[in-house]
């Protein structure tokens, strides 16, 4: 139990760690919000789409059904009223008449170019049937008992014979087929009526047209009439929806009821809920009916949401194992190595190991901490046992210190003595050494110095050097005033120029021996150049004066100082800094020292000026 206290305590003291997964969450959150919006989104547009898809679908076949129910009214009026056939009628020869008829019937057929489904009949005033195709006698009683049965057969010559009469009902060739579209008009010659011409169009052509509207075979497509009577519908009806049923009636109520040309509306019937579209024909009574299951809508839609459901039920999980790991491979080791150096930082230093085993970094991060805390308890130790050492060096330090105040104050003694004894060139050999002295023994743990004190010590050197081998040394001196409070490592001139007097001017010369020194800042860089007259240097044997190895000893002129200034400024200051070399063999020696420029004033606390 005071585990899992621990545990959480730890959590909410975590408090970043925390925030970061809230955050995550957060943005885990955010993405799914993102999915659901996108996923109702798509949903609308393909809801929106199929809607579109049907309503253009329906105006499609309400055009050509108005268009297709046109030509027919046209053909029918133009055969109605064609002269040739109502001389035919007027015959009195019946058995003439009717091979007349049908072959005026026929022509006149052709002659439109009629290619629909359609039978063509003429009633003359005495009942008899005329029709192309031909027709039997069981068909003519069929079809006169079908066209007698609608509502204005009886009163025909009484209404206006320039209407013509749209009825839909089963066809007379076999009532078990699909409903027929009869279009009949009088034959009317000089307000004498001649006969009846009934025009049967085939059910069939209709709904293949509807089946056309279809966006699956589960969405039902309707014509009623404006008795709300079913005249047509696609080829093949869902089992589920019985076209008789009195829910389709409720069907053409509600859009009846619905005062409109076109629309939408939901309904239920009792097989289901439907999305009802429907659209009246032009210059009909007719309104075409399309019943939706709303699962076609959604059927895309569905899809989508449920990869969103998936994906972000992929991604909780996700999140969910990342931060199991996150927390047992990453964060409980850190907080264990995190308290290790806390309480180490408090002096309660464990050298328990911790056993860790996962991400490399950690493993090397726990090896490295231990391996760490166990340096410094043996740096500790050491310290323990030096400080004891400490105190016994202090007093040899304190002695040490009295040994440069002797030679100093000994060679002072000596220059006044050489002075009372009349020999000013001993006290000036003196002098120089003194001031050499004390520029060496002043603030030993000094590391830089201006370029001016520089130059002083190597001109005090090189006074000394005149003295000691009693050989004059001519001195050029051009050195830019700004360079002079250059910051230089200490002891950077004097090595050289001593290079200069105990290589250049070894052998003896009749030319006066000349040193100059030259120094320019140039650039964000200080060149200082040492030049000397003496006996000059090939520079096929420059390379061999850095070189590092055995042969290379104190006896070899001027190889250690050279080499170890050049290594020291490339520690310091890195390439392309250093020291380099010119020269001519028995003419001049050059040496050029580049580093880059900075003031006393710049410098950081490594830059202690003596």
């Amino acid at each position: 139990m005071s585990n899992w206290r621990n545990g959480i305590t730890s959590l909410f003291s975590s408090w970043k760690l925390l925030l970061f997964i809230l955050i995550s969450l957060l943005m885990l959150f955010l993405i799914s919000f993102q999915g659901y919006i996108i996923s109702k989104q798509s949903t609308k547009k393909i809801e929106d789409q199929y809607y579109r898809t049907i309503v253009e679908n329906m105006d499609s076949i309400s055009v050509n059904l108005s268009n297709y129910l046109n030509y027919m009214d046209d053909f029918a009026r133009a055969l109605s009223n064609n002269p040739d056939l109502i001389q035919i009628l007027q015959t009195k020869d019946e058995g003439d008449r009717r091979n007349k008829v049908e072959e005026q019937l026929q022509s006149f057929s052709e002659y439109y170019h009629l290619r629909l489904p359609v039978n063509i009949q003429v009633f003359d005033s005495g009942e008899n049937v005329f029709a192309y195709p031909a027709i039997n006698d069981a068909e003519g009683s069929r079809l006169v008992n079908t066209i007698s049965g609608f509502p204005w057969f009886s009163h025909r010559i009484a209404l206006d014979n320039n209407f013509l009469h749209w009825n839909v009902t089963s066809d007379f060739h076999d009532s078990s087929s699909s409903n027929v579209l009869y279009v009949s008009k009088n034959i009317i010659w000089n307000n004498e009526s001649l006969g009846l011409l009934v025009i049967e169009l085939n059910g069939a052509q209709i709904e293949r047209m509807l089946t056309r509207v279809q966006i699956n075979r589960a969405n039902p497509i309707f014509i009623f009439s404006g008795d709300m009577q079913t005249l047509f519908h696609n080829e093949e009806i869902p089992q589920i929806i019985d076209k008789s049923d009195d829910s389709i009636r409720s069907v053409y109520k509600k859009v009846k009821d619905q005062n409109r040309d076109e629309g939408e509306a939901d309904i239920r019937l009792a097989v289901g809920d439907y999305r009802l579209v429907y659209k009246r024909i032009a210059a009909t009574p007719w309104t075409m009916v399309s019943l939706i299951p709303p699962y076609l809508l959604h059927a895309d839609s569905v899809s989508i949401w449920r990869m969103t459901a998936v994906m972000a039920g992929i991604s909780f999980l996700f999140i969910i194992v990342f931060f199991a790991i996150l927390h047992a491979k990453v964060t409980t080791p850190v907080q264990r190595l995190s308290r290790i150096i806390s309480e180490s930082g408090n002096g309660a230093m464990s050298s328990d190991s911790y056993s860790y085993q996962g991400f490399k970094e950690i493993e090397t991060l726990n090896v490295g901490i231990h391996q760490f805390l166990g340096k410094i308890q043996e740096q500790v130790q050491t310290i323990k046992h030096g400080e004891s050492e400490k105190r016994q060096l202090e007093l040899r330090v304190l002695q040490e210190q009295m040994r440069p105040h002797f030679w100093h104050n000994s060679l002072n003694s000596l220059r006044f003595l050489a002075v009372l004894h009349g020999d000013p060139t001993m006290a000036e050999a003196i002098l120089s050494l003194t001031r050499m002295l004390d520029y060496t023994l002043r603030n030993t743990h000094v590391l830089y110095s201006t370029l001016e004190d520089e130059k002083d010590y190597a001109m005090s050197f090189i006074k000394f050097q005149e003295i000691r081998s009693m050989q004059k040394i001519r001195v050029e001196l051009d050195m830019d005033k700004y360079s002079l409070s250059a910051h230089v490592p200490k002891f950077t001139i004097q090595p050289l120029v001593e290079n200069a007097i105990v290589h250049g001017f070894a052998s003896p010369s009749e030319r006066e021996s000349l040193i100059q020194i030259k120094s320019r800042i140039i650039g964000s860089d200080l060149v200082i150049t040492i030049t000397d007259n003496g006996k000059g240097i090939d520079p096929s044997e420059v390379p061999k004066l850095f070189e590092i190895g055995p042969r290379r000893s104190r006896s070899t002129p001027g190889g250690l100082s050279l080499v170890n200034l050049r290594q020291r400024f490339r520690l310091e200051y890195g390439e392309p800094y250093g020291v380099e070399i010119d020269g001519c063999l028995g003419e001049f020696t050059k040496v050029t020292v580049t580093i880059p420029y900075s003031t006393t004033e710049q410098q950081g606390e490594e830059g202690i000026i003596s």
